[in-house]
């Protein structure tokens, strides 16, 4: 028996939720390990040694789906050009991210760039031309009022580094918005590798033209270092399929289910309980993806409805 397509898109949403829950663990993980680190390394070494040690789940990806030697071959221009976007957006991505959570606490950080998904909707009205309705604006605009209720520009908690998890944000919504200009010929580890090689030679780049590098210290901190480029490339490989699987505009809403797990690594390993820069700004946060999430389930049904009654 065949399954539906009723059914089958329900398994693709339910399959890229879980890949987007193991992304999101990873990532968080792997910014602990930056925020101890960030005291003796300088951004742009932890920034290098992530995206070089991220190879090494990439190789492993080439070896379970036995893409050798095909992964060179159809690579005309415009992929090349749109890995090269997706590289530089990553790059800046990293450095961003990094530096917020260095320098601010770590819950405030990665909540702050829980506002990813108001600008994935934003740039997927401008570049994709995907057409939104009265809801979904007033989920971005609800959204970026949680975004300001956090930061608060006027009060003492704001200074120069709050504006660094915003511009991760940007970042990651253009990547994930450039994914969907890429042919789904092309497979996930493709995809990453290039966007991998022009991420490298990116932060190579930023390597030589900034100071303040130091040698690596300890095995220790060589071993962890190394797990932040396993743990990033893995998320990244993560986040490929997932936002492949369906419309990013959907997908990007269920990010939210990473902020629980910023606050419980934030308390347990850095002592911090930021409830009152925190609250209620994250619910407003959480309550604009929920409008973009049922709004969406409401068309989705709309849709299903016509099709049947036809």
């Amino acid at each position: 028996m065949k399954n539906s397509p009723e059914t089958v898109d329900i398994k693709k949403t339910y399959l890229a939720i879980s890949l987007m829950l193991l992304a999101i663990l990873c990532v968080d993980s792997y910014m602990v390990v930056i925020k101890f680190l960030g005291n003796d390394y300088s951004i742009i070494q932890l920034t290098v040694f992530r995206n070089v040690s991220a190879v090494i789940p990439l190789v492993l990806l080439l070896f379970f789906t036995k893409e050798y030697f095909t992964i060179f071959k159809e690579v005309d221009q415009k992929f090349i050009i749109l890995s090269f976007i997706r590289g530089i957006c990553f790059l800046a991505m990293n450095v961003f991210i990094f530096i917020s959570v260095v320098n601010l606490q770590f819950a405030t950080a990665m909540t702050l760039t829980f506002s990813s998904p108001f600008f994935i909707v934003i740039l997927s009205i401008v570049l994709l031309g995907d057409r939104v309705g009265i809801y979904r604006w007033s989920a971005v605009i609800i959204g970026f009022l949680g975004v300001v209720m956090i930061m608060r520009p006027t009060s003492d908690i704001f200074n120069f580094y709050s504006i660094f998890p915003i511009l991760t944000a940007i970042a990651w919504a253009a990547s994930v918005v450039v994914l969907k200009f890429i042919h789904k010929k092309h497979t996930t580890a493709k995809i990453q590798l290039y966007t991998l090689i022009f991420n490298v030679i990116g932060g190579f780049i930023l390597f030589f033209l900034t100071t303040d590098h130091v040698p690596i210290a300890s095995t220790n901190d060589f071993l962890l270092m190394t797990m932040t480029g396993i743990l990033g490339g893995t998320a990244a490989i993560l986040f490929i399929y997932s936002y492949r699987l369906i419309s990013a505009s959907k997908i990007a809403s269920f990010e939210y289910l990473g902020i629980p797990s910023s606050f419980i690594l934030g308390w347990i390993f850095f002592n911090e309980a930021p409830w009152d820069q925190l609250f209620p700004g994250v619910l407003v946060i959480i309550l604009a993806g929920m409008i973009i999430i049922w709004r969406d389930n409401v068309k989705q049904k709309a849709i299903k409805g016509n099709k049947k009654f036809y």
